[in-house]
């Protein structure tokens, strides 16, 4: 298992320009030749997003207060705890709600193998996740992977090599 710093990741413009956002992971090269991809983006102001199509995306609010996203004429608030799913052609503009805010981001491709985000709180115990994300409603998540203690900061990533078991022992975090 590897720790990779949230502090460590480079910021590369959204496909559109107008926003930020920091790579975690993916199954091939960017920006195109991937099936599937986990990224962390900055949204500071209000903005339309990138356009993906083939893609469905899983949206979660990784700190700060969250965002209304209009999908295709529809309202959806998205507040921390939530995951929100839409098409990567769908027209999708971000409100937000009381200041800046970053978002954990999930791309799979269509045909390629299943995956989703899912949120782990303390004392639950997650199976089979290959990358682990620290969610900003606290400074740090501890968990136990194989018997280990593992400390995460806030929007740090722990990735496996192979799938794993842990227990979130203290804070929130998300998982694929």
């Amino acid at each position: 298992m590897m720790v990779q710093c949230a502090v460590d990741r480079t910021p590369v413009p959204w496909k559109n320009g107008l926003g930020v956002q920091y790579e975690i992971t993916c199954d091939g090269s960017l920006p195109d030749d991937w099936t599937w991809r986990l990224s962390i983006a900055d949204i500071t102001q209000n903005v339309p997003f990138s356009s993906f199509p083939g893609v469905t995306r899983e949206f979660c609010v990784a700190d700060g207060n969250g965002v209304v996203l209009n999908v295709n004429g529809v309202d959806h608030r998205c507040e921390p705890g939530s995951i929100t799913t839409f098409r990567g052609d769908d027209v999708v503009f971000a409100t937000l709600i009381n200041g800046p805010m970053r978002a954990l981001n999930l791309m799979v491709r269509d045909g390629a193998k299943s995956r989703s985000l899912r949120l782990g709180t303390v004392g639950q115990s997650i199976d089979f996740c290959s990358v682990v994300i620290a969610l900003g409603s606290t400074s740090t998540s501890n968990l136990v992977v194989n018997s280990d203690q593992v400390s995460l900061q806030k929007l740090d990533a722990l990735i496996f090599d192979s799938l794993t078991t842990l227990q979130v022992a203290d804070g929130v975090v998300a998982t694929i």
